[in-house]
C-alpha cells in the first residue's frame, strides 16, 4: 500500500506533471506527499564558479559563492511553494523539502522515508547525472531502494496496467507490487513477457500463474516475440496501456550497465509513465 509519496521537484513542466500523477495516487490510497528540491553541491564547487568567472572577466569565483548559493537557495525555496500552492487548491497539505548535494544521492536517501518516488522522465538536471547513462531519472532508478514511478510530459489515470515479466527477481517483485496496489483501484492488468524459447514462455506462463492464483484475479497473459525493449512498447502502444509496470534492472547487471538494457531503452523511449520496482 502506498500511504508516502516522494516528488522531487526543479521547477519544471515536467516536474509539474510528476505532482499531478503524485496528486492522483496520494487522493487513491490516502496518502501523504513530500516535494523534494535539490541543489546541486557540484554547482557551487569551485571549478565550475571559476570557469564562469574566468571566462567573463570577473574577480575570482570566492567573491560570488556566497550569493550564487543564495540565487539558488532562494530559486528551491519558490520552487517548493508553488508546490506548495499546487497542492494545497488540490485539497492536500505535502511536506516540502530543499537540500544541498549530489542530486540522485540525495533524492535516494530521501527515498528510504517514502513508500514511492515519482521522478519525471527529464528535467532541468538531467546533464547533471553522474550515472553511466548520463541521467538523474536513470540514476535514481538505479540508486532507489524503494519503488520509481517515472512520468512522461503528460497525465493519465491508470485503468490498464502491462506489467512485464522475465523471470528475474525484480520482475517478481514488479508482479507482486501490481497485484497488491493496482487490484485495488480497479485497474486491468496484463502481464507479457518476450522470448523466442516456446519452453520458456510455458515456464514464466506458469510462475505467474501460480504467482497470482491466492489473489484470485483475472490477469491476461501474453507471450511476445522479437527484441524485448521494441515489443513492451508497441504492445503498450497498441493496447491504450496507461501504465507499465516492469523491474529496476534485469538480472544481466553486466548488459545493463555497458549496453543499456531493456529497462534504460524503455525510460528514455516510452510515452506512457513507468512504475519500476
Amino acid at each position: 500500500m502506498i500511504k508516502s509519496i516522494l516528488i522531487p521537484t526543479d521547477g519544471s513542466i515536467n516536474s509539474k506533471i510528476s505532482l499531478d500523477y503524485g496528486i492522483y495516487l496520494a487522493s487513491l490510497f490516502d496518502a501523504e506527499i513530500t516535494g523534494l528540491n535539490v541543489i546541486d553541491i557540484r554547482a557551487l564547487e569551485g571549478p565550475f564558479l571559476s570557469d564562469i568567472s574566468g571566462s567573463l572577466g570577473f574577480s575570482p569565483f570566492q567573491n560570488y559563492l556566497p550569493k550564487f548559493q543564495q540565487t539558488l537557495e532562494e530559486r528551491g525555496d519558490v520552487i517548493l511553494e508553488d508546490f506548495k500552492s499546487y497542492c494545497s487548491e488540490k485539497g492536500l497539505t505535502p511536506k516540502i523539502k530543499r537540500l544541498t548535494g549530489i542530486i540522485p544521492n540525495i533524492i535516494a536517501e530521501e527515498a528510504k522515508r517514502v513508500d514511492l518516488v515519482i521522478i519525471a522522465q527529464r528535467g532541468e538536471h538531467e546533464k547533471w547525472s553522474t550515472g553511466l547513462l548520463g541521467s538523474t531519472t536513470e540514476s535514481v532508478v538505479r540508486k532507489s531502494p524503494r519503488p520509481v514511478l517515472v512520468t512522461p510530459n503528460n497525465f493519465r489515470t491508470f485503468e490498464n496496467v502491462l506489467i512485464a515479466y522475465d523471470g528475474s527477481i525484480e520482475a517478481n517483485r514488479a508482479l507482486k507490487t501490481a497485484c497488491e496496489i493496482f487490484t485495488t483501484i480497479k485497474s486491468r492488468l496484463k502481464v507479457v513477457f518476450v522470448t523466442e524459447d516456446e519452453e520458456r514462455s510455458g515456464e514464466l506462463k506458469s510462475e505467474v500463474e501460480e504467482f497470482i492464483g491466492p489473489y484470485h484475479i483475472d490477469i491476461g497473459i501474453e507471450w511476445l516475440q522479437g527484441e524485448p525493449a521494441k515489443k513492451i512498447l508497441e504492445y503498450a502502444e497498441n493496447n491504450k496501456t496507461d501504465l507499465i509496470v516492469m523491474g529496476a534492472f534485469g538480472h544481466s547487471r553486466i548488459h545493463d550497465l555497458i549496453l543499456g538494457g531493456t529497462t534504460a531503452y524503455i525510460i528514455r523511449k516510452s510515452t506512457i509513465p513507468i512504475l519500476l520496482n
